[in-house]
């Protein structure tokens, strides 16, 4: 954490009573959304992948040629010789149709003429050399993927919580007197459609602490540095997590009257360190 400010008699910017807090929701529909995208991805993932690296898995010591088989329709293309996706169609004279095998595997793909392989226990089944010679590889890529955007879930969901929590303390702070209190900003992201997350620090007796709240792009905190590395917040008397506050007050139960001596007070407080006193 940065060297704060020096310190500015804060007290005296909010009415001496008890204030009702609107808390922001700390995490809205885009972090939901995020889940839900990227549950659907690893869904679709396994089913679009997973199958055929099923089938080609119990045929890996149990295949024969297929001279009754025919590829039909073949296409592979490289992603910089790194990842290579393959689409193979085999028509199966034996027992009709055509089936269509998806391969991604890592490196570039080979430019010799693709054979099928049909299952010596299971003649139903069938795949193709390509399918099998690259399994290992087709197996730890779908894994890499999986567990890239299980990472991603993991983080989201503990995003979530994090922010049930805070919106829980920030709905215990209604009806309390509060005090304002500087908080570093640490970072902010941009999230669908047209949000932000707000992710700043604060100090407990014996801590560091981050909380974080999401507003729309339009809602900016109340900066109280030119660098927008300082930012006012309120706490309760009695301690607990910070709540950051806009430029519009949103969150508070103030009168018309109140605002504007609040923007006074600010203005008088932070005026010559902030550029951003102006969207007061």
């Amino acid at each position: 954490m940065t060297a704060q400010p020096a310190p500015i008699r804060l007290a005296d910017l909010l009415p001496p009573r008890a204030i009702a807090v609107r808390p922001p929701r700390s995490v809205e529909g885009g972090t939901v959304g995020a889940i839900a995208m990227l549950l659907l991805i690893l869904g679709g993932l396994g089913a679009w992948l997973g199958p055929g690296i099923a089938g080609d898995w119990r045929m890996r010591h149990d295949w024969i040629s297929a001279p009754d088989a025919r590829i039909t329709a073949q296409q592979c293309h490289a992603w910089a010789t790194v990842l290579s996706t393959c689409s193979v169609t085999v028509a199966d004279a034996k027992h009709g149709g055509e089936r269509t095998q998806w391969y991604v595997f890592a490196g570039g793909a080979r430019d010799r003429a693709t054979e099928p392989r049909r299952s010596r226990s299971d003649a139903a089944q069938i795949t193709t050399d390509l399918g099998l010679e690259s399994l290992t590889s087709r197996l730890v890529t779908l894994l890499a993927f999986a567990s890239i955007i299980v990472f991603c879930l993991v983080v989201a969901a503990a995003m979530l919580w994090k922010g049930m929590k805070m919106q829980r303390a920030f709905a215990a702070m209604s009806g309390q007197r509060l005090l304002p209190v500087v908080v570093e900003i640490e970072r902010s992201n941009r999230l669908p459609p047209r949000r932000r997350l707000w992710v700043y620090l604060y100090e407990t007796e014996s801590t560091q602490e981050r909380a974080l709240v999401e507003w729309p792009v339009s809602r900016h905190p109340l900066f109280t540095s030119a660098d927008e590395r300082w930012a006012l917040a309120l706490r309760s008397e009695e301690g607990g997590t910070p709540m950051l506050l806009d430029t519009r007050l949103e969150g508070l139960d103030l009168t018309e009257a109140e605002k504007a001596a609040f923007r006074q007070a600010f203005l008088a407080a932070f005026g010559e360190r902030a550029d951003a006193v102006a969207a007061v």
